[in-house]
């Protein structure tokens, strides 16, 4: 499984600031981004050269590089994490798997066919669709809190608002926020500091959490339109000119919505220079320890598996779990569930992350059926080791895909495309539970990660052998 290397917008010291300037912004990307040294100096605007490199970056990446890229140059990205939280609370522990641990219980949301499997897994009524958020912990109190608790509810709320949306504008779509924000501006910025190495700026109209770079990440499609490598440059460019109140070319998909919707162009086309300004590439990344190095995995990412660590890392966690969970609890609100092969952050309200998982939309029913399925047929039986993942036979996915189809379907109303080519429902479904870490790519076969067994039906134990599985896992790690 892969590694990510350890970068950060801002290194382990605390680098932000109030009143609309941070410490560092502005620095050019080095050569580990854009190719170009450090500037002596910290400027306001990105200089033209340097916006030129960096789109000629951009345009001749591949796709996916392209993505990872931006990501690393701008960190706009929301948390991702998985939804489901246990209802009574986490249980067991790290001497407990995922594999043979106590599973989600859903109520019952789909209707199989007559006489089919039942696998137990069924999307939550009312939880998001697939890239949309409920948003409750954007809907702060009005008043300012006056007691030691309601204070703590303020902070927190504006911290998971930042987590979600790294940039917040008093007049955008979560401006409500906002106000919470500019009160507590001086405990965020000492908290996202220390706890995850991130620079906040708070001007007087705006935002804007500096995120380090993290690999998997794409900047959202707007209006149905995904980033391309050249889509992604003149959005650099366009971005450089405003900053700069220079005329900037709009004309490429994507660019004038995007802009619009961060609100550096009013929908009349009004550029908002400070704005831009403030959207401008991170500084210079620089390795970090390894407590920023987990603590952000932990916080922007669905599930950390012990051995994607690097041994350092690794025994830095294993020797702060209730820490770190108690720490994350109080920032974020999130809660650990902590197991032998790693750790997830669950949000008990299901609402701080990008992709919704459990959801109602077609694809995340189906991928979460599907990731059911796999894990009944391969599960490491108990008392045999239980690995973090087990290897996937290729036509197992097709054989349990065309189950949960066939018995879902057309009585749950799931997507006539879909139903129609499910090829491309294949290839979605994985991809969405990639993105989720409920299985990793292997060349070109597929891995079941352990995490997924909290969504199917619990382990009957004891499992006595030949008990008819069709396939045997292979063990890897």
């Amino acid at each position: 499984m892969e590694r990510y290397e350890d970068a950060a917008g801002a290194g382990e010291a605390p680098a932000a600031v109030t009143g609309g300037r941070v410490a560092g912004a502005g620095l050019l990307i080095v050569d580990a981004i854009a190719g170009v040294p450090a500037q002596a100096a910290p400027t306001q605007a990105v200089p033209r050269g340097v916006a030129e490199l960096l789109a000629d970056r951009l345009a001749a990446a591949e796709p996916e590089a392209a993505d990872e890229l931006f990501t690393a140059a701008f960190g706009l990205y929301g948390a991702r994490h998985l939804g489901g939280a246990l209802p009574d609370g986490p249980r067991a522990g790290a001497e407990l798997s995922w594999w043979h641990g106590p599973t989600v219980h859903h109520p019952a949301g789909l209707r199989p066919r007559e006489g089919g499997r039942r696998s137990g897994v069924l999307a939550r009524r009312g939880a998001p669709e697939v890239g949309g958020r409920r948003g409750r912990h954007r809907k702060p109190e009005h008043s300012p809190g006056s007691t030691p608790q309601e204070i703590a509810v303020e902070r927190r709320t504006a911290a998971r608002l930042l987590a979600a949306q790294p940039l917040v504008t008093a007049d955008g779509p979560h401006g409500a926020g906002f106000p919470l924000i500019v009160r507590h501006a001086d405990w965020l910025t000492e908290r996202f500091a220390t706890v995850l190495g991130y620079p906040l700026t708070v001007g007087a109209r705006y935002a804007r959490l500096h995120k380090a770079p993290l690999p998997g990440r794409a900047l959202a499609p707007v209006a149905d339109t995904a980033w391309t490598p050249g889509s992604y440059a003149a959005l650099v460019l366009a971005l450089a000119a405003l900053a700069e109140r220079r005329p900037a070319a709009l004309d490429a998909p994507g660019v004038r919505q995007q802009l619009t919707e961060w609100q550096v162009l009013t929908a009349d086309g009004v550029p908002d220079a400070e704005l831009a300004r403030a959207l401008a590439p991170l500084p210079a990344p620089a390795p970090v320890g390894p407590a920023l190095a987990v603590r952000r995995r932990l916080a922007e990412t669905p599930v950390v598996l012990l051995d994607e660590l690097t041994p350092e890392q690794r025994r830095w966690l294993q020797g702060r779990l209730e820490p770190e969970a108690e720490l994350f609890a109080e920032f974020l609100g999130l809660e650990a569930e902590i197991r032998a092969e790693g750790v997830a952050l669950l949000d008990p309200a299901d609402e701080l992350t990008d992709l919704a998982l459990p959801g109602t939309g077609t694809l995340a029913q189906a991928a979460l059926l599907l990731a059911a399925r796999l894990v009944e047929e391969l599960r490491p039986l108990s008392g045999e080791a239980a690995p973090p993942a087990v290897l996937i036979p290729d036509a197992l996915i097709d054989g349990a895909l065309g189950d949960v189809t066939d018995e879902y379907g057309l009585r749950s109303g799931w997507r006539r495309d879909y139903l129609a080519d499910l090829t491309a429902f294949r290839r979605d479904a994985l991809d969405l539970l990639h993105r989720m870490q409920l299985i990793a790519p292997a060349g070109r076969a597929w891995l079941l990660r352990a995490p997924a067994a909290r969504y199917a039906p619990e382990a009957e134990l004891p499992q006595p052998p030949g008990s008819g599985r069709h396939s045997r896992p292979l063990v890897v790690g």
